[in-house]
């Protein structure tokens, strides 16, 4: 017997198809084989691409062409995809497709060729088909998976889109866990361990002799669907699996533009093989995590660098207050790079009250921060030889506008007496103030006040009058910025009803409250502004010291 086959015969009892698509004329050659893939009659196929598109669904579609654009465009050399092909008799059939872009010389017309097979048994027991859910459809539901992963803008929020369902279940995984390569080690930002283990190492160096790290090392993943072959190769684990339960994983590097970022541990409770398809759709995520991680990672270092820098700004220490507590919160906005302009401030003054301030220089930017770090120092000097509220404001006003910075800043500046309770009070152009009375209830103080600071003399609207209060024993005093109130496209009021609300029903404790207001109205994890707050409570006793 001849054992040579010619490679058609191969190909033909494979049912491996085989096309060639010129994109720039349009023109599809399919052999029989990959027509009988596509279920295509003869009277549907007249040569063009779009012959095809009544056969696959929207969303693989849409996959498919995506490929090709990469492919076209050079971003890829190759691609591999598996797609749903819709029958005649309305079911679906898994199908698989390899191109490759050629040139017949140099520079010559690109076409696209490469093969098409039924794919059903590739995916007898793939995670692409959940047991009981016939009707699965893995890459829309990974489609879910990416878009969650492209809002997110810090290292945590793409362990938490990994750890939800949109994640989890088009994998049929149990967990996922996430490490981020940072400085040569291997940082856990989600682990995976049984509720007992809580000694886990959150770093360990990248020569460790753990999973994660050995496929970080090797950019090869990792299969295993026994926990003794698993334990053979990783005895020192075994004290952690106490409780999980997982009998299958799968470790994956985490590679964006040839950089090795972090690895991916994939669980499973029941899983006695992993199919080539199973290898495609999970390469495939750890691929879309990969440029999420990248792409979030240098927002995460800025996003810290621009905190620092703007609590650099702050004062380091707040004064004594004999008669009454401060306490002081600032939050920066969870928004890229942005550095906002918001302040407080509260210095002891010469006459033994407390000068309090809080203010918001226009714009989000390092210009922003460091007019608002000398507008707060120029503030203090004011504020410590002695000025009235009103003529602190002016000079203020004055200072920033000499700066010719082409910025205003909104500010309110405080005189108050603990020992009295006696408040002098005056407003550029900022939020109103709110007072905490004694049983809970709470109202907003209105103030008379001048425009923002900073606007040129010649406009001739330097003046700042001042209100005169009294805090009563018990009472507290909430100054804020408007991070704190102002969502987009929503009036004002209803974020300060919302601010009173949450002041009214926080805990009687001053730290605690601070807590609580931000936690409150600042919880999101895409926080539009900075928001700062200032809060003095006069002593419930009242007495001077």
């Amino acid at each position: 017997m001849d054992p040579r086959l010619e490679s058609g015969e191969a190909l033909a009892a494979t049912r491996v198809g085989c096309f060639a698509w010129d994109p720039i004329g349009g023109r599809l050659a399919l052999d029989s084989v990959a027509r009988t893939v596509f279920d295509l009659l003869p009277a549907e196929f007249t040569g063009r691409a779009g012959d095809l598109r009544p056969r696959i669904r929207a969303a693989d579609w849409d996959l498919l062409s995506g490929l090709s654009a990469d492919l076209l465009a050079g971003r890829r050399d190759a691609y591999s995809a598996y797609f749903r092909v819709v029958l005649h008799d309305g079911r679906t059939r898994w199908t698989h497709a390899r191109g490759s872009l050629v040139r017949d010389r140099p520079g010559g017309a690109p076409r696209v060729v490469g093969v098409v097979r039924d794919a059903t048994l590739d995916l007898a027991q793939s995670a692409l088909r959940l047991p009981g859910e016939e009707e699965q459809d893995p890459l829309r539901a990974l489609g879910e998976g990416a878009l969650a992963l492209a809002r997110a803008m810090s290292v945590d929020e793409v362990a938490e889109v990994l750890g939800s369902e949109v994640s989890l279940r088009p994998l049929g995984a149990k967990a996922i866990s996430l490490g981020v390569l940072e400085q040569g080690r291997l940082q856990m930002v989600r682990t995976v361990v049984s509720p007992g283990s809580s000694d886990f190492p959150a770093k360990s160096r990248l020569a460790d002799s753990l999973p994660l790290n050995d496929v970080v090392r090797t950019s090869s993943p990792l299969f295993f669907t026994s926990v003794h072959a698993f334990l053979d190769r990783y005895p020192s684990l075994a004290r952690y699996r106490v409780g999980f339960g997982a009998t299958a994983a799968a470790f994956l590097p985490l590679i964006d533009e040839g950089q090795p970022i972090g690895a991916l541990g994939v669980f499973y409770d029941d899983r006695s093989v992993f199919s080539f398809a199973d290898h495609t759709l999970m390469t495939g995520w750890a691929k879309a995590v990969a440029r999420a991680v990248h792409r979030v990672v240098p927002l995460d270092r800025s996003q810290e660098i621009a905190a620092a820098l703007q609590n650099a700004m702050l004062p380091r220490r707040l004064p004594r207050t004999p008669g009454g507590l401060i306490a002081v919160r600032y939050r920066t906005a969870r928004k890229g790079v942005w550095v906002g302009g918001d302040w407080y401030d509260a210095v002891a003054l010469p006459d033994g009250g407390l000068g309090l301030a809080i203010g918001d220089v226009q714009g989000h930017d390092t210009e922003a921060a460091a007019l608002m770090g000398q507008l707060r120092v120029a503030m203090t000097a004011y504020a410590t030889e002695g000025h009235g509220c009103d003529s602190v404001l002016g000079k203020a006003s004055a200072f920033l506008a000499d700066l010719d910075a082409d910025r205003f800043a909104t500010c309110q500046y405080l005189r108050v007496a603990l020992g009295t309770g006696e408040v002098h009070a005056a407003n550029a152009g900022h939020p109103p103030p709110l007072l905490r009375h004694a049983d809970g209830t709470v109202e907003v103080v209105r103030l008379a006040g001048g425009p923002p600071l900073g606007l040129p003399a010649e406009w001739g609207m330097a003046e700042y009058p001042y209100t005169t209060a009294r805090l009563a024993p018990g009472e507290t005093l909430l100054l804020y910025s408007d991070g704190l109130v102002e969502k987009p496209g929503e009036d004002f009021d209803i974020g300060l009803s919302r601010l009173a609300a949450a002041f009214s029903d926080g805990p009687p404790d001053l730290e605690e409250l601070a807590d609580h207001l931000l936690d409150t109205l600042t919880g999101g994890p895409h926080a539009e502004d900075d928001a700062a707050l200032l809060m003095v409570r006069r002593d419930s006793a009242g007495a001077t010291s």
